[in-house]
C-alpha cells in the first residue's frame, strides 16, 4: 500500500528576509508656495492623500536635498510657517511627504523648490 500526504504552505506579507513588508511611499507634494513675511515664511502645499505627516527642508542656497536632518516633522495639515527665517536672508524649501505604519515610515521624493525672502516691516512714511 502507497501512502501519499500533501500539505500546503501559505506566505502573506513577508519580505525575502523574512521581515515584515515595508511601508510604502506616498507621492511626492505637489502646489508647494511660499509668502514672506516680517522675520517668517509661510509655506502652503496640496496634501497628499497617502501622507500621514509632511517634512519640510531648508538650505540658503539652491539645490536643498531631502536628507540628513529636515527643519520640521510631523507636520499635518498640508502648511507650515518658518519663523526661525531672518529677514533679508534668502531661503530655499522642499517638502517632502511620509507614511507611517507600526514604528516604520517611508518618505516621498521631494517637491519642487520654492524660493523666499523674509522681510521686515518698511518704515512709517511722514
Amino acid at each position: 500500500m502507497l501512502l501519499v500526504l500533501t500539505f500546503s504552505v501559505l506566505v502573506v506579507g513577508c519580505s525575502a528576509t523574512g521581515s515584515e513588508p515595508e511601508v510604502e511611499a506616498p507621492a511626492a507634494p505637489t502646489g508647494l508656495e511660499a509668502t514672506s513675511q516680517n522675520g517668517a515664511i509661510d509655506l502652503s502645499w496640496d496634501a497628499v492623500g497617502e501622507a500621514d505627516t509632511y517634512r519640510v527642508y531648508r538650505g540658503t542656497s539652491s539645490g536643498v536635498e531631502a536628507s540628513g536632518s529636515p527643519l520640521e516633522t510631523g507636520i499635518s495639515p498640508a502648511g507650515y510657517t518658518d519663523e526661525t527665517a531672518e529677514n533679508g536672508t534668502t531661503y530655499y524649501y522642499v517638502v517632502t511627504a511620509a507614511a507611517e505604519e507600526e514604528g516604520k515610515s517611508a518618505e516621498s521624493n521631494p517637491s519642487g523648490e520654492v524660493e523666499k525672502t523674509p522681510f521686515a516691516d518698511p518704515p512709517d512714511r511722514p
